[in-house]
């Protein structure tokens, strides 16, 4: 309860995020389509149908030959199988080709032990690695084998569902590029501190640097009197 908890405040603290999910392996098995999202319609072999469509604030599309459809809310698998019902009338035995062009709205966010906190652009295709490379990278205390990915999931009855997400960063730096998980538009990737004290951070950062310091010039010294 407390993970989700914390997921919830960082929410609140970086604003909404899209109560969709875009799974970029299986974009048809989760993503719900939204107003604003461009659409690329592929008709075949009646080419003249084919089109790229915006889906309107009202939730619809106009569709050469079918008039207005209604795409909001619907996967784009689903989409694509209404689409071949439809033009099944007026061509015979169509394949319609249909994929999402460009998203409504499309970042991610990463916050905690970074250099660079905050939203950056989604990028399909984007994984950890690359959200936390375009970030400037995580800081000396990141606790990087204990990332948390928070992400909001639209189910199949509208119901929004909240998912935490472990992932291990540290194991990516180590060469294990299968850990590289891959994000979703409107995730939001924490990276937490090192189970240091107060009081053993200050000493870290100011006492270690100063006492470093202080044993290479008496080294130097000693060196110089021989």
């Amino acid at each position: 309860m407390k993970t989700i908890s914390l997921a919830l405040s960082l929410l609140t603290f970086f604003g909404s995020v899209p109560a969709y999910s875009l799974d970029l392996g299986a974009l048809e098995k989760e993503y719900f389509i939204e107003a604003g999202d461009v659409i690329s319609i592929n008709v075949q072999p009646a080419e003249e149908f084919s089109k790229e469509v915006t889906v309107q604030p009202d939730g619809s599309i106009e569709v050469p030959m079918l008039g207005s459809i209604r795409a909001q809310g619907v996967k784009p698998d689903d989409l694509q199988k209404i689409l071949t019902a439809k033009f099944s009338k007026y061509v015979s035995n169509p394949s319609i080709t249909l994929s999402v062009r460009k998203f409504s709205f499309s970042r991610v966010a990463v916050i905690g032990q970074i250099h660079q906190p905050g939203y950056f652009e989604y990028r399909e295709g984007m994984r950890l690695l690359d959200l936390v490379a375009q970030a400037g990278g995580t800081s000396d205390y990141a606790r990087r084998d204990r990332v948390r990915i928070f992400r909001r999931v639209k189910g199949a009855d509208g119901k929004i569902s909240e998912e935490v997400i472990k992932a291990d960063l540290e194991a990516v730096f180590a060469g294990k590029m299968e850990k590289n998980t891959a994000l979703l538009s409107g995730d939001i990737v924490y990276i937490p501190r090192k189970s240091y004290s107060t009081a053993s951070k200050w000493i870290t950062d100011n006492i270690v640097p100063w006492a470093t310091l202080f044993t290479f010039a008496v080294t130097v010294s000693l060196v110089s009197t021989r």
